[in-house]
Parts: structure tokens; sequence; C-alpha cells
């Protein structure tokens, strides 16, 4: 019964932390770009290594490749992890910040995420 009250602990020590994973879309024949996305994905560990661990087993069981509608083989694949932090509070409930991260250039963010109504200076 002791080894099982120390699983209970273990899985109740593990903390929130806040992976940004990239991944690439790649359509055969060439005609169309890469696009490249990025997830915020909420990822529960013991320290900082083992959420890293889990966001890049997850990243790369996450990859997928199948044929569209017009018979092209579509592959949905891990980039990397850009980030990987803990969560800014331990308890995540409704209505609470994730993720926060310092941008050192506007403009080149509204570029990046097509973001032109932003209000601001520049940095």
């Amino acid at each position: 019964m002791a080894e099982g009250w120390k699983e209970i602990m273990v899985e109740q020590a593990k903390a929130p932390y806040i992976a940004i994973m990239v991944y690439v879309t790649r359509v055969e024949g060439g005609y169309a770009h890469p696009r490249y996305s990025e997830d915020v994905v909420l990822i529960y560990g013991n320290s900082l290594e083992e959420a890293r661990a889990t966001a890049e087993a997850r990243g790369r069981n996450d990859e997928i490749t199948y044929l569209n509608e017009y018979n092209e083989s579509v592959s949905w694949s891990f980039v990397g992890i850009a980030d990987v932090r803990s969560a800014l509070y331990d308890s995540l409930s409704e209505d609470i910040t994730l993720y926060s991260r310092g941008i050192r250039d506007l403009a080149q963010y509204k570029d990046v995420f097509s973001l032109p109504s932003l209000e601001g200076g520049q940095g």
C-alpha cells in the first residue's frame, strides 16, 4: 500500500508548464509554400526537463501524413519546441494568463501575425 501512496504523491506534485510547439504543413507537388504553425500546449511535469521531454514526445506523436481531397499527400510535421516554461500560476482556472513573452519589435510582430490593427509604439 505504501508504494501506491508514493505514486499518488508524485502525481499530485506535477506542476503545469506551457510548451510552445512549432509544426510545418507541406503539400506534395511543390506548388504551395510550407505553412508553419505555433501551438501553445499545457503540460504537467515534475520538472522543466520532464515537461520538455513530454513536449518532444507529443510533437513527434502528433505528426501525420494523409491524402487531401485532391489525392495529394499532406504532411504535418513537428519542427521543434520554441519554448517551455513554468505556467505563471499553479492553479489553472478560467480567465488567467497562461503564457507571456516580451516582444522587441512590434512592427515585425504585426507582420508575422498579420495584425495591422495593433496600436503601440516601436521599441
